[in-house]
């Protein structure tokens, strides 16, 4: 996140996505990897950058029709992905099965597997 230089690396940010997936038994990368899918890690630069940290995950179709707080969106985030694999099979892409219902993208589910597994290499 620091490499990418991510508004989400610094607090509040990053210890609410933390908790959120701590608190819904997540691997937090899951969340990081959709915030890259959807907003690029927020960049600091970026000129909403303030704005969109508080719902970088696009919780209830986008940071800007819903700008709430960091803890908020990523407890929306995190329970959404939960509900969603909940009736998945278990031969089933996650990844994937989750893009049915989260994202209009068909193809969203490609980025965040693919930041999925950058970030995951680099906690190992």
């Amino acid at each position: 996140l620091v490499k990418r230089n991510s508004l989400l690396a610094k607090e509040p940010y990053f210890s609410a996505i933390i908790l959120s997936a701590k608190e819904f038994n997540l691997n937090p990368i899951i969340l990081f990897s959709i915030t890259g899918q959807e907003q690029n890690f927020v960049p600091i630069n970026s000129k909403y950058a303030n704005k969109i940290a508080n719902n970088p995950f696009n919780v209830f179709h986008s940071w800007e029709e819903y700008n709430t707080d960091i803890k908020d969106s990523s407890e929306i985030a995190a329970r959404t992905v939960l509900n969603l694999c909940s009736d998945m099979p278990k031969d089933a892409d996650p990844f994937k099965w989750v893009n049915r219902k989260y994202a209009e993208d068909t193809n969203w589910w490609k980025g965040v597997e693919s930041f999925f597994k950058e970030l995951d290499k680099l906690t190992k």
